[in-house]
Order: structure tokens, then C-alpha cells, then sequence
């Protein structure tokens, strides 16, 4: 079973870095299931006034996954807070669930396909682009390649299939390096 969680987490329609410690809390070898929870930390990329930015926000979250045969069946949920200290009115909150299906085709790359949900519960008033009160759904096709042991590259691009959107697409991409 793949390591890494789901290829999509948010879309918040802008770049940015994200940390992410896991703690595995649950692994049974016989189911071949993993739960798993943690806390993503996302630090903007630029300065958010010039429009290059992101966003400063925290996400504690819930994975698990279980191979079925040669299928992956994953699945997460978050709750991210933003914590930019200039942002104006309420600052964002958002709840995210995913649930994706990977076929692992040859050893090292699994190919996937993701549905996931963006629900913003707090903040974004005043922002014609907001999602307050709608649930943005997307669909997201993409790919995990583990180019070495203990190390996952992930990609897909994230298609709203709602008029619930920030962006009429985003790409994901991520190195996921454990140790």
C-alpha cells in the first residue's frame, strides 16, 4: 500500500509549502491497513499583498488506507485553520474530506483517481470567490511514483466538478520523504 496520502488536500488556489509530521497510530499487517493522523503546517510561498503569496494555515488531519489485491483504497479528512495575521474579517476554516483508488500497475507507480470535498465553515465574507456555504467537489486523476524506498513523488491535477470553485483547475505536485 502506498505510504503517502491522498494527492489532493485543499485547494486554496495558490502556491505554497507545505510540512507535514504523520504519526502512525494504527498498522495491521494481516488487513494490510493503516490509520494515521498528523498536523500539515502551510507557509506562503511570496508575499500575499503583491499577489504572489499563499497562505499561513495549520490542518490537523485523519488518513487511513488498506490494500485490496493490487488496489489501494485511501482516505483523509482535515480541518485546516488559516493564520495569516493580516487577513482581513474572519480568517478561513475549512473542513476536507478525500477518498481515492490507486492500482498499483508495476512496483514502483500507482496510478489514482480521487474524489474529494472542500467545505468552508468560517471567514471569506467580502470575497467573491468564496466558498462559504458551498461544497467545492472535485475530482483528481494523478499518480504516485516512489522513485526509492521511503520516498513517494506525487501528481494529479485537481478538476472542480461543482460551480463551487476557486480556480477552474490546479495542479499538485509533492516529494514526500519519510524518515
Amino acid at each position: 500500500m502506498s505510504s503517502s496520502s491522498s494527492t489532493a488536500r485543499r485547494s486554496t488556489g495558490s502556491a505554497s509549502r507545505e510540512i507535514q509530521n504523520k504519526f502512525l497510530l494504527l498498522k495491521s499487517v494481516e488487513h494490510k491497513a493503516l490509520v494515521a493522523a498528523g498536523l500539515d503546517a502551510e507557509l506562503p510561498s511570496g508575499s500575499e499583498r503583491r499577489g504572489l503569496g499563499g497562505e499561513a494555515a495549520v490542518a490537523p488531519f485523519l488518513a487511513a488506507g488498506i490494500a485490496l489485491g493490487d488496489f489501494d483504497l485511501l482516505s483523509d479528512l482535515a480541518y485546516e485553520w488559516n493564520v495569516n495575521a493580516h487577513a482581513k474579517g474572519e480568517r478561513a476554516q475549512t473542513l476536507t474530506a478525500g477518498v481515492a483508488v490507486g492500482y498499483r500497475a508495476v512496483r514502483r507507480f500507482t496510478p489514482l483517481i480521487e474524489l474529494t470535498t472542500l467545505t468552508q465553515a468560517r471567514g471569506g465574507e467580502g470575497d467573491e470567490r468564496s466558498l462559504r456555504g458551498r461544497t467545492q467537489v472535485s475530482v483528481v486523476p494523478g499518480f504516485n511514483v516512489v522513485p526509492r524506498p521511503g520516498m513517494t513523488a506525487r501528481f494529479g491535477i485537481e478538476l472542480p466538478l461543482t460551480d463551487a470553485r476557486k480556480s477552474d483547475y490546479t495542479l499538485h505536485s509533492a516529494l514526500v520523504w519519510e524518515f
